[in-house]
């Protein structure tokens, strides 16, 4: 994406960012559409991965009531998956 087109998107987002976070949010975004558009090129090494009917087994969902504990804290954190600085 050119800095032009992402400029005009910041806007449509009405983002009021300074210089600086605006070129760090350019390059992480781009780097995210980098990431995506690699996906579209990926090829299952098995070919058992290739579609769910062709022979992959998934585990049937199933609902189960739970209850928490009087005094537990409801808060989760969940790691980082997508890596925009590039260090993993």
């Amino acid at each position: 994406m050119d800095h032009e087109l992402f400029k005009h998107l910041c806007e449509l987002a009405r983002l009021r960012l300074d210089e600086r976070e605006a070129q760090d949010l350019e390059r992480k975004f781009n780097r995210m559409l980098e990431m995506v558009d690699s996906l579209a090129a990926w090829e299952p090494q098995d070919s058992t991965l290739s579609s769910a009917a062709g022979g992959l087994q998934l585990r049937p969902d199933i609902a189960r009531d739970y209850e928490w504990p009087e005094a537990t804290k409801h808060e989760f954190r969940v790691p980082m998956i997508i890596d925009f600085e590039g260090e993993g």
